[in-house]
């Protein structure tokens, strides 16, 4: 009998732990993510609206991730060369420069970003805006950052388009959610 008491024990220590744990995890599936490049004399911008990002509040860390397959232009050529790309997957790991995020309403912040993003195991910088929403009794918050990197930080090269290797990214005001169960 103990041993059941025991197991019972453990069993809902687990689950008031992971529940605990997720409580604190944001997210979106649906974020939007705008890249600009040169490419010889104009302005290339390539965008997704597929960006998963996760958010923990408990210590101001994320997760990005996104398939380069997801990304367009508006330039046929150019997509169906994109659309080739399918599951070649971009992530971006990292934490925020603050301690950690209120989850019962904290007033806008502004920080610096720093992670690793996968194509090359570089480390990027990059700086954020959070700003806290009620939604419907789940605490909300909109997430913008903003990184120049190198193209090939990103790991797209596209034969036939002459691309300079400065790029700005943006990922732009996603609504995150609390994280279900």
């Amino acid at each position: 009998m103990k041993t059941i008491f025991k197991s019972a024990f453990l069993v809902l220590t687990f689950f008031s732990a992971s529940t605990a744990l997720s409580q604190d995890i944001y997210r979106t599936q649906n974020g939007s993510m705008i890249v600009s490049v040169v490419s010889s004399d104009t302005v290339l911008t390539l965008t997704t609206h597929e960006l998963l990002v996760l958010l923990d509040y408990q210590n101001a860390t994320f997760n990005i991730k996104m398939d380069k397959s997801t990304f367009y232009t508006g330039n046929d050529s150019l997509d169906n060369k994109l659309k080739k790309l399918k599951f070649d997957i971009i992530s971006f790991t990292g934490e925020l420069d603050i301690e950690n995020i209120n989850t019962n309403g904290h007033p806008p912040l502004d920080f610096g970003v720093e992670g690793i993003i996968s194509t090359n195991d570089n480390s990027i910088l990059g700086s954020g805006h959070l700003q806290h929403l009620a939604s419907g009794g789940v605490y909300s918050c909109l997430l913008t950052l903003t990184f120049n990197i190198k193209i090939s930080d990103l790991g797209i090269t596209i034969p036939g388009f002459d691309l300079k290797d400065e790029i700005k990214i943006e990922i732009i005001q996603i609504v995150l959610n609390q994280e279900e169960d």
